[in-house]
């Protein structure tokens, strides 16, 4: 069959099931139709494999994630100024912040306020970062990066490169693109409600937000 004649016959299927769909929307769906049909190997099977595709969806992410931090550990092991992982994280966040409240970081960080700030103390006793009393509130410290810290920063974002071409050395750029373009609106939305909200319960959380409760929920 024609190219040209396929994927008109597969966007007319595609239309009439969904009508109101944009061309966008088709582009997505059936790119992940083409790569379902993919041998992907072994994944989940016979651990857990979640039956609903977004709980799969989110497994799936959770255990790349937990990949990435076993590996970047690995890799950073041998930095003596960069104990864990999350001193980078918090470098980072530090570094592209410019100069913010040590409250602020462990929040935009996820983390409580007590571990946070353990995280800044063992960047400060190794001399990545730096810390003065906030001008407009003397009871806030605000932190930057030193010039040390510049340097231990570039070498973890040389290490953590080649963590990400591990994992991802399969992968077009293309390919990888279209996963930010699937994502980065969750994450922005998410990484702002997170923190908004952290005082409420999950169900409150998801009432607030959906406007109805979990068990009316369509998507498992």
């Amino acid at each position: 069959m024609n190219k040209t004649v396929q994927i008109v016959n597969e966007w007319g299927a595609f239309e009439a099931a969904h009508p109101n769909a944009e061309i966008e929307e088709f582009c997505r769906y059936y790119l992940t139709m083409q790569r379902s049909k993919l041998d992907l190997g072994e994944n989940f099977a016979g651990k857990g494999t979640p039956p609903m595709p977004a709980a799969y969806f989110m497994k799936l992410i959770g255990y790349i994630a937990r990949l990435f931090e076993v590996y970047i550990t690995r890799a950073l092991s041998d930095l003596p100024e960069i104990k864990q992982a999350e001193d980078f994280f918090f470098l980072n966040n530090i570094y592209h912040s410019g100069e913010c409240r040590k409250t602020e970081v462990a929040q935009q960080q996820l983390m409580g306020i007590s571990t946070g700030i353990d995280t800044l103390n063992r960047l400060l006793a190794n001399e990545l970062i730096e810390e003065r009393t906030d001008p407009s509130d003397k009871r806030a410290r605000l932190v930057k990066v030193t010039e040390k810290g510049i340097e231990i920063l570039h070498e973890c974002y040389r290490r953590a490169g080649v963590v990400n071409n591990l994992i991802f050395h399969d992968l077009s750029v293309d390919d990888i693109k279209l996963g930010i373009q699937l994502l980065r609106g969750v994450e922005a939305k998410h990484s702002a409600l997170a923190i908004d909200t952290r005082e409420l319960q999950i169900v409150e959380m998801y009432e607030k937000v959906l406007g109805h409760k979990p068990d009316q929920c369509k998507h498992q």
